[in-house]
């Protein structure tokens, strides 16, 4: 599509007059190397069906069994551990919006690869608090080059946090499920019957897309599906 033949003209355009350096281990010259390629341990089948998790077989994991969460399906690219891992640091603290869309197209490959009917993109949003520290959303840069180069509608603001939250990091599953609950509000105008996918950078219970979802259902969504570049271990 010319669309996006002119985008990677531009990335190509912007490379020659400012070299990137690979996210993962900083090797001059490309903004994801194909040696950290090599070493993300990509999630393969077989996994939960609703949250994603791997499991060792059968088509929901035990917790999806015993509490089906409110999103429609989770899933993840690969796991949060080595380049995969300084790649999102690199999102997160550094603004790296060119690593942004390099790695926003395993994104891509997933979604399509999933075949999942999608209407709308939007990031998890920050706390107010949050943005205003960093001034912008680690998510965002994932979100909206795979909404541009798949041509689907993004929305940014539809989805919005109504109170802050504390940092899930140090968390339990029943705690982080607390934490979120009720926290995120969007607009009926923008998702009513809408098929709306949600993207973050990493999960690892799944409870802050899972309460993301809540409220586009409550706000009439047809179908809310999420995806995120990585996925983390819970602790314990």
């Amino acid at each position: 599509m010319l669309r996006n033949r002119l985008y990677s003209l531009y990335w190509d355009l912007l490379d020659l007059l400012f070299p990137p350096a690979c996210g993962g281990c900083n090797k001059p010259g490309v903004r994801w190397c194909v040696n950290c390629q090599s070493q993300a341990k990509v999630i393969r089948p077989p996994f939960c069906e609703i949250c994603g998790q791997p499991v060792a077989s059968g088509c929901q994991c035990q917790r999806c069994q015993k509490n089906r969460p409110t999103i429609t399906a989770i899933r993840s690219w690969a796991e949060f551990d080595g380049p995969v891992r300084n790649a999102l640091h690199g999102l997160k603290y550094h603004r790296n919006v060119g690593l942004g869309i390099a790695l926003s197209q395993h994104l891509v490959n997933l979604l399509q690869a999933l075949n999942w009917a999608i209407d709308l993109v939007v990031p998890v949003p920050l706390s107010k608090e949050r943005k205003k520290q960093s001034g912008y959303n680690q998510a965002d840069l994932l979100a909206k080059p795979l909404a541009y180069r798949l041509q689907l509608a993004y929305h940014p603001k539809v989805l919005f946090r109504v109170r802050e939250t504390r940092s899930q990091v140090e968390l339990s599953l029943s705690e982080r499920r607390e934490n979120v609950k009720d926290a995120f509000r969007s607009d009926p105008q923008q998702v009513n019957k809408k098929r709306v996918l949600v993207i973050d950078d990493v999960t690892t219970t799944g409870s802050t897309l899972d309460a993301c979802a809540s409220a586009l259902f409550a706000a009439k969504a047809k179908s809310v599906y999420g995806i995120t570049l990585a996925r983390a271990t819970p602790k314990g």
